[in-house]
């Protein structure tokens, strides 16, 4: 990892960090807390990547996805049915996906905590709202 990715991953992390303090307001689960699990993003062919951006682009564009899951998470929680369940959530846990051609973000409850898998080369969807409200339907 060079200079570039580690000023990407905390750009990410910061944005994932703000969509985070929304959601909390949003839910009412001010201890929860989220983080990101780096390893598998080092395995991805970047060259193969959408629009031949640099590494560190697509790595700083993860936080924007998670900005993005992360505040419809928030506004899940002005259904009471959700915001009960989403108000349970301790710990958002963030991991990247092998598959590189695997585009959506994948979503599994383990107890208080959310996983979610996303690729790098991911992208925001309205899919991604869909996938979310599935871990309770």
């Amino acid at each position: 990892m060079g200079i570039k990715d580690k000023k990407a991953m905390k750009a990410a992390s910061e944005a994932m960090e703000e969509a985070l303090a929304k959601f909390q307001t949003a839910c009412g689960n001010d201890g929860s807390s989220c983080e990101i699990d780096w390893s598998n993003w080092d395995n991805y062919d970047y060259d193969k990547m959408s629009g031949s951006r640099p590494k560190e682009d697509v790595i700083e564009s993860a936080g924007t996805l998670l900005s993005d899951v992360i505040g419809e998470m928030a506004t899940l929680c002005s259904d009471e049915d959700y915001k009960e369940e989403l108000a349970t959530i301790t710990k958002i846990a963030v991991t990247g996906k092998e598959d590189q051609d695997s585009m959506y973000v994948d979503f599994a409850l383990d107890g208080t905590t959310l996983n979610l898998a996303l690729n790098a080369d991911a992208f925001g969807s309205w899919k991604n709202a869909d996938l979310l409200k599935e871990v309770w339907d």
